[in-house]
């Protein structure tokens, strides 16, 4: 893989920008083509952003990634820390130029969403990423803002809080089972592994998992807002998160890839719901 693939970690990037269509299709359903133009514009600027905060992460973070991911490009050597940076800062340039014009058409709530999360991005990176256990609430908080920012897009807001709280929930047990995986090479940071143990953490994470997991349900009952195809579709996603519990306690690297693929399932089932209601 090229470096400057692998360091812009597309499959991530894509995720984000999938969960801005998947919200936008939340609030407008199969209305959405009328609003073609600014969910194209959405899902670019997600993912030209998630591109540029993967990069600036590694820039920030390649001193510990000698020892928890040498394979990465900076600690691997296949490209120096200053062009990671130039990276991101090209891509997050580009990423919020667009959102100027997309707020032109949509208002300004758009370009909001994303300055806050430009702001948290470099809050994280800067100060929190030292201090772990507020940075996954930030981390979290981000994602979650992918369906808000969706929301925004074509104007409606009202379904896309709830699955924003799933997907902040489930980040955050996600990114507490990346610092179990982590743990070795934290040395320099505040973890919630390092704080409470492994074991301690873990249940910390599946506790948000189990949370994020129960709040899925919610639109297919009590709310009756998607069918039984979002339900087929979602419990795929919920079987994956349950079971990469057990796996956190035995295999933290092998639990972390598990969440993703299931939150891709999730994300995909969000769409499925909206597409397909009642």
């Amino acid at each position: 893989m090229h470096p400057y693939i692998s360091l812009g970690r597309p499959l991530t990037s894509l995720m984000i920008g999938l969960a801005v269509l998947a919200s936008a299709l939340i609030g407008v359903g199969r209305d959405v083509d009328v609003y073609a133009l600014p969910v194209f514009l959405g899902f670019a600027v997600a993912f030209l952003f998630g591109l540029a905060g993967n990069a600036i992460n590694d820039y920030f973070d390649y001193e510990n990634d000698k020892i928890n991911h040498p394979e990465r490009p900076i600690p691997s050597g296949k490209l120096k820390p200053e062009q990671a940076l130039f990276f991101s800062i090209f891509f997050f340039a580009i990423s919020l130029s667009l959102s100027f014009y997309l707020s032109s058409i949509v208002g300004y709530g758009a370009l909001l969403v994303v300055v806050t999360a430009l702001a948290s991005q470099v809050a994280y990176e800067w100060k929190f990423k030292h201090e772990k256990i507020i940075g996954n609430v930030i981390i979290g908080a981000q994602t979650a803002l992918a369906f808000v920012f969706g929301g925004v897009v074509v104007g409606k807001t009202g379904m896309t809080g709830i699955i924003a709280v799933a997907v902040f929930l489930s980040i955050v047990g996600r990114e507490i089972v990346k610092d179990i995986e982590d743990v070795k090479g934290d040395k320099d940071r505040v973890t919630l592994p390092m704080k409470l143990g492994v074991n301690n953490a873990g249940i910390v994470a599946a506790f948000f998992i189990v949370l994020a997991v129960l709040i899925s349900i919610l639109p297919y009952y009590p709310l009756h807002q998607f069918g039984w195809r979002y339900l087929l579709a979602v419990s795929i996603a919920d079987a994956l998160f349950i079971g990469s519990i057990s796996v956190i306690f035995k295999d933290a690297r092998m639990a972390r890839k598990m969440l993703k693929f299931a939150m891709l399932i999730a994300i995909f089932a969000f769409v499925i719901g909206s597409v397909f209601r009642g």
